[in-house]
């Protein structure tokens, strides 16, 4: 049977050492993501069906879209978890700290081929002004997620 609490804890959890890493990376002059543009990605994604959309910093605001934003990524987290708990547990990879920061490694593609081309920042952010640097932001972060995500896991295991 599939343990839909040790998903969801272990999927909220990952997402918030994310969160909490990304506040102290501010520190040291890198920003966080934008969750009004995620949330107006998805607030369109979801009212028009539109998942390519360039324009997105452009397009109307709507007064919840930060919120919505958050909520999208923490759904997203819980559904990497789903990911992580198929390969990991019902697999049987070995779970680590070494395979949390490759799967965590791998989840970086996400952004980079799809959130970012979608919203008009290019494969890579290749149409922002440090695509480099951002690549390599993505990877940190979701390598640290990736460990946390084991992390979360591995209390019930």
């Amino acid at each position: 049977m599939i343990d839909i609490f040790s998903i969801i804890i272990a999927g909220i959890f990952s997402c918030i050492i994310l969160d909490i890493l990304g506040f102290l990376m501010k520190f040291l002059g890198i920003p966080e993501p934008s969750w009004a543009v995620v949330g107006r990605w998805t607030y369109y994604m979801l009212k028009k069906a539109k998942f390519y959309n360039p324009n997105i910093a452009e397009m109307a605001s709507f007064k919840y879209e930060v919120v919505l934003g958050w909520l999208f990524h923490y759904y997203l987290s819980i559904c990497w978890a789903i990911i992580y708990y198929i390969c990991f547990i019902l697999i049987g990879f070995k779970m680590s700290y070494f395979s949390g920061f490759i799967f965590g490694a791998l989840t970086t593609l996400a952004p980079l081929l799809i959130f970012l081309p979608f919203t008009g920042q290019g494969i890579f952010a290749r149409n922002t002004n440090i695509p480099l640097k951002t690549s390599l932001i993505f990877l940190i972060r979701h390598s640290i997620y990736g460990i946390a995500m084991y992390e979360g896991f591995r209390w019930f295991n």
